[in-house]
């Protein structure tokens, strides 16, 4: 497991999430960025896809810190 500080959230990831990492890194505007960590943070967890059509899930842990997964759809 992959660990990056993403605008200031520490984000675990596995090597096939990383397109989902750039997308929130590089993609998205901070603020679309924070309100995708705010909403994950209240809920537990949010589902994204990129502008490839790829699918993603940011879950949020007790301890402050994410996860994005792959998803198959």
């Amino acid at each position: 497991m992959k660990k990056k500080n993403l605008r200031g959230y520490t984000v675990h990831y596995k090597s096939e999430a990383g397109k989902g990492i750039d997308h929130l890194s590089f993609v998205l505007s901070s603020v679309e960025s924070d309100s995708l960590f705010r909403n994950a943070r209240y809920s537990g967890r949010v589902k994204f896809e990129d502008r490839a059509g790829r699918n993603f899930t940011l879950i949020s842990h007790s301890n402050g810190s994410f996860t994005v997964e792959t998803r198959k759809y």
